[in-house]
């Protein structure tokens, strides 16, 4: 199908002027946010970092503006994470609207403790908040010589390649694989770009990549106000395993699917935890994995590529850490200063 042309609202915008901001004034406003919602010193700490990890990985759509986007509904928390139900290596977590990475912790907990005990932890979530890059609780699963994985489902805003109504949505996975280092980790969406691309450039007003959104009638356009739905990657390969996800997230632990998804708080999560250990007591995943990541990089430095997933992110952190400081469009610091003053409405 051809490109719909950009909409002819005006002059197309420049891009927005950026700052570079100290990685430290970042975290502080993000703590100041949290405490204006009444969250604990400890989790508001957490929470911040958790959401400067996806910036500094070069993940801004799961990084600062996501945060900002979130923390609107950080007043709405109403009690800790709780266990609803439980069987074996089952667990349904209703988290009282915790702030995402909250709950996402609790979760991950529960996981990794049944996976110690029998071999796999399998633990769904619902009426949560939003967290932003999914590895980091993948990577804390691995980092216990455990094999993580971690998905959720989302509301119908994705499609295949030509379609026009959605039913799935962008459903993101990512999966850690133990190592003698640091955990081997993916983390991916299932369509070409994620939703917070087109929240980001509806404020803004600039184009959408190309080839990555659909209007309603199906026709592709980078036009972020007449776009609808993210297109799916790889086709039916992607709509395939955007299907599984949703299973996983949806219909293993009685959440809703499809259609049914229709706000935050009827999200499903899933957070499972393996021990290698149980299928194979006289064998050492992690150094089995170390030899396989090895054998990627070797391949990877030859061809000039990066092919083990994670690298590419973990060394933008370190560069950005070593940096101190972070470029940050000058409205998405405002929106932030907003926050971090008590303002919890304006968007």
């Amino acid at each position: 199908m051809s490109d719909t042309a950009i909409s002819t609202r005006g002059p197309a915008p420049s891009e927005p002027a950026s700052v570079q901001v100290p990685i430290a004034d970042l975290k502080s406003l993000m703590i100041r946010t949290c405490a204006a919602a009444g969250v604990p010193d400890s989790a508001a700490r957490r929470v911040a970092d958790h959401f400067l990890t996806g910036e500094l990985r070069g993940k801004p759509s799961h990084g600062l503006a996501k945060f900002t986007f979130e923390s609107r509904f950080f007043p709405e928390r109403q009690a800790p994470p709780e266990i609803v139900r439980e069987r074996g290596a089952f667990a349904v977590v209703d988290a009282h609207r915790e702030i995402g990475p909250l709950s996402a912790d609790f979760a991950t907990a529960a996981a990794i403790e049944r996976a110690r005990r029998l071999g796999v932890g399998l633990v769904g979530v619902i009426n949560s908040q939003r967290y932003g890059v999914l590895s980091t609780f993948t990577e804390a699963i691995a980092a216990h010589g455990l094999v993580g994985i971690a998905a959720n489902t989302s509301r119908a805003e994705a499609v295949p390649a030509g379609g026009a109504t959605p039913v799935l949505g962008v459903n993101p996975l990512s999966f850690a694989l133990p190592t003698l280092g640091e955990p081997l980790s993916a983390d991916m969406g299932t369509t070409l770009a994620p939703m917070g691309v087109l929240w980001e450039h509806r404020r803004s007003g600039r184009p959408l990549p190309e080839e990555c959104f659909v209007d309603a009638d199906g026709r592709t356009t980078r036009d972020p106000h007449a776009a609808s739905s993210a297109i799916v990657f790889g086709d039916h390969r992607g709509l395939a395993l955007s299907l599984l996800i949703q299973s996983l997230t949806g219909s293993l632990f009685g959440f809703p699917m499809g259609n049914d998804v229709d706000s935050t708080w009827t999200t499903g999560y899933a957070f499972i935890a393996l021990d290698p250990a149980f299928a194979a007591p006289d064998k050492d995943a992690a150094a089995a994995n170390t030899r396989l990541a090895n054998q990627l990089r070797a391949a990877s430095a030859a061809d000039g590529t990066w092919r083990v997933p994670g690298d590419q992110g973990r060394a933008l952190e370190a560069a950005a850490r070593e940096k101190g400081t972070v470029l940050v469009p000058g409205p998405l610091l405002a929106r932030l200063s907003a926050r971090a003053a008590g303002d919890f409405t304006s968007d």
